[in-house]
């Protein structure tokens, strides 16, 4: 990961954030951008903290970043993302700590959350705190989208992103993972059993310091971040917890953060793909959709590094395994669901995609149960904006 300033925001006018860093919502778009102003302060503040502890310039930490030490202190204040990726640059320049996401992680605490914070503190159960997180995460990170599954005897929490961190996905991972252990470790006394970590980047040079914070195997390179836990956490009651006050608390989070933030535009295309019945959706249908321009949402895309044909490719790579796995679908029927032009190029693609043919790969399950299954949880959706050969220009039309 580098720690130079880059440029996170798209080139097309929005509407921008002032100085003072109020809220302002992006109008009647459906998803925001890097350049909207939808991050709360507090883990700004945290970050800002965190490195003038660990000895950068206060002053300095805020160069071009556009808002003062007084908008840190305002409760409603809310930045851009394309401002907190200047800021992250800013800390981790000053503080030469590559590692600095992991210790800002850390000084986020229950009390940093704001009314969200509360509302967890005063949940019955882990499991309940974590429905209310679920519930309310869009208003305090935006950029990612969390999901809570449950196989077994084993729970799986992910956070997938609305919107793309590069460059600063490694921090803003790291800052993630290490406020929920702290969190769950404040809400309860019991001891946290986690059985895997998964991380999506290559293991950085300062890896080894994941290892002394967190007892428990990492992989890395995944589509996203994933923390499995033994599920029997989630019945851990949390002491003191007071129903009245979980009550109002959710409550303010419902009336006053549900509707001040959208979602994060990699997020929202990946769900119009992913949600579409019939042939997929194409890039003007998308556009109307999402209420914007054609040229708008490309160039807005390619500033989050990734494309409408990347995304596409992602979702018909998920689909094909899908149907190919757990269906009796023809490949005929298959290849006019997903868009192609004919079989032929249903079949080049899957062989693109998997290495071998939809109907050795449909054989292949057939003939062991048990391979089905590993076959599938080993073959997760690519995450978006990673290189994926571009599709034949036949199969997209």
């Amino acid at each position: 990961m580098t720690s130079a300033s880059t440029n996170l925001g798209v080139t097309s006018p929005v509407r921008r954030t002032s100085s003072s860093g109020g809220i302002v919502r992006p109008g009647m778009r459906k998803y925001f951008t890097h350049l909207d102003p939808v991050v709360p302060v507090h883990h700004p503040r945290v970050v800002v903290e965190t490195a003038a502890a660990q000895g950068a310039d206060r002053a300095r930490l805020l160069d071009n970043v556009g808002i003062s030490e007084a908008t840190l202190a305002s409760p409603e204040a809310r930045i851009s993302y394309h401002q907190f990726g200047i800021l992250t640059s800013n800390a981790l320049r000053l503080t030469g700590n590559p590692a600095l996401g992991l210790d800002c992680g850390e000084n986020i605490r229950v009390a940093q959350m704001g009314p969200l914070g509360l509302a967890l503190m005063n949940s019955a159960s882990v499991g309940a705190a974590l429905e209310a997180l679920l519930r309310h995460s869009h208003s305090l990170m935006p950029a990612f989208d969390l999901s809570l599954r449950v196989e077994g005897d084993r729970a799986m929490l992910r956070a997938t992103e609305t919107l793309s961190l590069d460059p600063f996905r490694v921090f803003s991972t790291e800052v993630l993972l290490a406020s929920m252990s702290v969190q769950v470790r404040s809400l309860t006394a019991a001891p946290i059993k986690v059985t895997c970590i998964r991380l999506p980047y290559p293991e950085p040079a300062h890896g080894p310091r994941y290892r002394e914070r967190f007892q428990a195997p990492f992989e890395f390179d995944q589509p996203a971040m994933e923390i499995e836990f033994e599920a029997s956490l989630l019945a851990t009651p949390i002491a003191f917890a007071d129903p009245a006050t979980a009550k109002l608390a959710e409550q303010f989070c419902s009336e006053q953060l549900g509707p001040q933030v959208a979602e994060g535009l990699l997020g929202q295309v990946r769900k119009l793909l992913d949600s579409a019945r019939g042939p997929l959706p194409n890039l003007e249908q998308l556009s109307r959709t999402l209420q914007t321009s054609p040229r708008t949402l490309r160039r807005s895309l390619h500033a989050m590094g990734t494309s409408y044909q990347t995304l596409l490719e992602n979702s018909r790579r998920t689909r094909a395994l899908e149907w190919v796995t757990a269906t009796s679908l023809t490949f005929d029927e298959i290849a006019k669901r997903l868009g192609f032009s004919d079989v032929r190029s249903f079949r080049r693609a899957f062989k693109r995609w998997t290495g071998h043919t939809p109907g050795d790969h449909r054989r292949s399950l057939h003939a062991s149960p048990k391979a089905r299954t590993e076959e599938l949880a080993a073959t997760p959706p690519a995450a978006a904006g990673a290189s994926i050969p571009a599709a034949n220009p036949e199969s997209t039309r």
